[in-house]
């Protein structure tokens, strides 16, 4: 089922709601949650591997055809039960309040809950991250509002499956690309939120902001980490990641020439790094320096690369731009035990993606100990078993008959072993009908580790057919895998192939 704020009789109203069962069914309780699904099994042993994966489209959804893309996924440590997700996903009935997804089963089954302010009639929100504070049950969103330009809000609920809108904590403007990460720390809820300030001059727009208690709505204190100069204002990544001890990395590129060739920039990979939670503004990141010349510079923060070409406003990889790509990961019992993950390259020949890991806290890094070439969207998470994983998107094949594969890598040993899923690889040829044309895969996907298991959302091709799921997969929307067709809410009308976000999970019982 679906919570939405609208009334009964409105949803009769729609022609996605024929009669008055469906509509009544639509605006339950969660607690009524129970979607029939296809036969096709979501679950996929694999010795002691189990992999789940679910289309997240609700029933009630099927006939829609939105480039359902850039997704975030949110899973409540305090109860793993517990998950939220976003996608540019628009609210069904044209309301002013964009959906998030919600599980309360564990992701078997999806609902929508439009609680989100600043609706956009075609994606929903524009760029939107989730996350819970890790002992409150309390779930955060960072948003750029769908119904302003490069408008920021930092967004709270108490309870994700309440249709009350969530709570406005923070607004800026001239913000782009926000990312949330949340922490609870001795009864209270610290929430990070990196982002480009498109309003700052240039060499100093890589920001985090960070309400020490977020269950107020405090403004937060902005932190610039960029002191080194850059060209215009810089690319609109900037991640952080949180360890319990205090220490808090931050990842970002810094372009430092532009215009060397059509949305070609020189970069840097710079990472970041404070050791109390950056609650004081005298020194906030800073805890990383370079050594003096001719060694470096002597600047805060730590170059992990340098001069690498990135592409940025220009399709590279099939229908997909790649540029300012890139992700951090912190060991949940070794706050030294941090990877990085990134992209570059100046086209779809030299594209790759690169992993490095530093054991000293980000003073040192290795070599590449991963390239994936034709690649992007890379997602890192780390269990607490001290295992790693690595989700990435890779494009294969040759135009017009290219496809998108989605992997999962994991490894216990730094990648000089490491066990790859493919948990989808589709057609690259949908999903071009809103406005997303240039980005059909999103600008990120999301991996997480809580406990032992690992959980992910990518975006990608919709059409049931199993051979493009090798580890099975289970449909919401209405679908045929007979004749691979994606139906109407009807269940008989044919409904043109598009994007979808899709919920996975990985289970390993083996002992490390």
């Amino acid at each position: 089922m679906t919570f939405f704020r609208h009334s009964e009789a409105r949803l009769r109203a729609t022609p996605q709601f024929p009669n008055a069962k469906k509509a009544k069914r639509y605006v339950g309780l969660l607690a009524a949650l129970a979607i029939v699904m296809p036969a096709s099994s979501s679950v996929c042993a694999q010795g002691s591997i189990a992999v789940t994966v679910v289309n997240m489209i609700p029933q009630q959804l099927s006939g829609e055809s939105g480039t359902d893309s850039e997704p975030n996924l949110a899973v409540n440590p305090a109860n793993p039960q517990h998950i939220a997700a976003s996608a540019f996903t628009p609210d069904p009935m044209g309301g002013a309040h964009a959906p998030i997804y919600v599980s309360t089963d564990g992701g078997q089954s999806w609902a929508l809950n439009s609680i989100v302010p600043g609706n956009d009639p075609r994606t929903g929100t524009h760029d939107i991250t989730l996350r819970f504070g890790s002992t409150s049950n309390v779930l955060y969103a960072a948003i750029q509002r769908g119904d302003a330009t490069n408008v920021l809000s930092v967004l709270r609920t108490n309870d994700f499956t309440s249709a009350n809108p969530m709570t406005q904590l923070v607004r800026h403007d001239s913000v782009d690309q926000p990312y949330l990460e949340a922490i609870s720390v001795a009864g209270t809820d610290r929430v990070y939120v990196g982002y480009s300030d498109l309003t700052a001059a240039a060499g100093t727009t890589a920001t985090v902001d960070r309400p020490l208690n977020a269950a107020t709505p405090a403004a937060p204190v902005h932190i610039d980490m960029r002191q080194r100069t850059t060209c215009h204002s810089g690319a609109p990544s900037i991640r952080p990641a949180i360890h319990k001890s205090g220490t808090i990395y931050a990842a970002f590129f810094r372009w430092t020439r532009c215009g060397s060739a059509p949305g070609v920039y020189h970069t840097d990979v710079v990472v970041v790094r404070d050791d109390h939670f950056a609650a004081s503004l005298t020194g906030a990141f800073t805890a990383l320096r370079e050594q003096p010349a001719p060694v470096g510079d002597g600047m805060p923060g730590v170059r992990v690369a340098t001069d690498r070409l990135v592409p940025f406003g220009v399709r590279t990889l099939g229908h997909q731009k790649v540029g300012s790509r890139i992700s951090i990961a912190v060991d949940p019992y070794n706050r030294k035990r941090v990877y990085l993950a990134w992209g570059d390259g100046a086209n779809a020949a030299s594209y790759a993606l690169y992993v490095r890991r530093s054991t000293d806290g980000g003073a040192t890094w290795s070599n590449n100990l991963r390239v994936i070439p034709s690649a992007t969207n890379p997602s890192l998470a780390i269990n607490s078993r001290g295992r790693v994983g690595f989700l990435y998107q890779k494009l294969t094949g040759t135009a017009p008959n290219q496809r998108w594969e989605t992997h999962l890598e994991r490894t216990d040993d730094a990648f000089a072993t490491h066990t790859d899923l493919i948990l989808h690889h589709a057609p690259d040829t949908v999903g071009h009908d809103n406005g997303r044309n240039d980005v059909p895969l999103g600008d990120y996907n999301q991996l997480l580790a809580v406990r032992r298991d690992f959980y992910g959302i990518f975006s990608g091709n919709n059409m049931p057919n199993n051979a493009n799921f090798p580890h099975g997969v289970k449909y919401q929307r209405h679908v045929d895998f007979v004749t691979q067709k994606l139906l109407a809410v009807d269940n008989a009308t044919e409904v043109e192939p598009s994007i979808d976000p899709f919920f996975f999970k990985v289970r390993d019982s083996r002992r490390r």
